[in-house]
């Protein structure tokens, strides 16, 4: 039972704000105390874990396998049920499924071009030109664009133009067309592996949320077609809203595991799992009031209800007055 001496005007509103931005429903209330507390608290540490697991403890996933994975059937992210309670820091997730799960997330294609790109490029480049062979680090501005005019009639094909720096030993500038897209991580993803490969060197595998691993061919004119003469691999920019919250694949997870150790990642998603039932309390709290008795019940033998004591009636005292005796005539 609301306790009636506390003015929570509308409960279902303040239940709503307290599940929204925790410590909101408390504040509409006028309880400020309380609002600071639970925002400070829910807040800092559902933040606390999600920096603890590099920004990637929080995502949803909810699909049937059938039949895709021989040891499970079912893909299912438990413990973001604890975590959705946080309300508004974590519903992004949410989205983030809707957008994932509809771009055919089991069959994605890392050789398909989802749109345009003019990105800054950062990676390795190596031309085998007659006359101008090289190959170094690059960096620079990449241009990528569908070719949907046939390409010389072999059908639709990426091109596109690369211009920037070669570093290293023997820095210069260089320019060239590129074709022939080989690999490119989805727009949305997670976390991906952005490995360099074409360098030679026997590198560990590197996995980034932010960065999109991409690899094409370095054309050159010969006539009436164009003819590879290197390749170009490395890594552009991914947006925060194509990184953040987007389900992790299960390599991804594995390597979050391996990176941060399993017990730090565990505790990271338990700060974040920890945080949403904390803000269930709250909810509660904004919706019936506080959890507390008035302080003066009387304990009552077991199965029976607890009453107030009864008002204790302090007699008014009787004031004795003496007769006045009548004066004499």
């Amino acid at each position: 039972m609301a306790d009636p001496r506390i003015n929570l005007k509308n409960p279902n509103v303040a239940a709503l704000l307290a599940f929204l931005i925790p410590g909101a429903g408390h504040w509409y209330q006028g309880r400020r105390f309380k609002a600071a507390i639970y925002s400070v608290c829910v807040l800092g540490t559902f933040c606390w874990g999600q920096a603890m697991a590099e920004w990637k403890g929080v995502y949803f996933r909810w699909q049937d396998l059938e039949g895709q994975n021989r040891f499970r059937s079912k893909d299912r992210t438990i413990g973001y049920l604890s975590q959705v309670l946080v309300g508004l820091p974590s519903l992004p997730a949410i989205i983030q499924w809707r957008r994932y799960a509809s771009d055919d997330a089991d069959g994605r294609d890392f050789t398909k071009l989802d749109g345009p790109i003019d990105a800054m490029f950062e990676g390795y480049a190596k031309s085998d030109s007659v006359n101008d062979a090289w190959e170094g680090p690059v960096t620079g501005q990449i241009q990528l664009s569908p070719d949907d005019s046939g390409a010389r009639g072999f059908g639709q094909e990426v091109r596109g133009h690369f211009r920037g720096k070669l570093t290293g030993d023997a820095p210069r500038d260089v320019e060239f067309d590129v074709a022939g897209l080989q690999m490119i991580a989805p727009k949305l993803l997670g976390n991906g592996n952005v490995t360099i490969t074409i360098d030679g060197k026997n590198r560990p595998k590197e996995y980034s949320s932010s960065k999109r691993i991409l690899r094409c061919r370095i054309m050159t004119e010969r006539g009436e077609f164009d003819a590879p003469i290197g390749e170009l691999e490395g890594t552009i920019p991914r947006a925060f809203t194509d990184w953040y919250q987007v389900p992790l694949e299960d390599d991804a997870v594995n390597e979050m595991t391996r990176k941060l150790g399993g017990k730090q990642y565990e505790i990271a998603l338990l700060f974040t799992w920890v945080a949403g039932l904390l803000n269930l309390l709250a909810i509660w709290d904004a919706y019936e009031g506080p959890a507390y008795g008035y302080g003066d019940e009387v304990d009552q033998p077991e199965g029976q209800l607890a009453t107030a004591p009864a008002a204790t009636v302090v007699p008014t005292p009787v004031v004795a007055t003496t007769a006045t005796p009548a004066p004499s005539s």
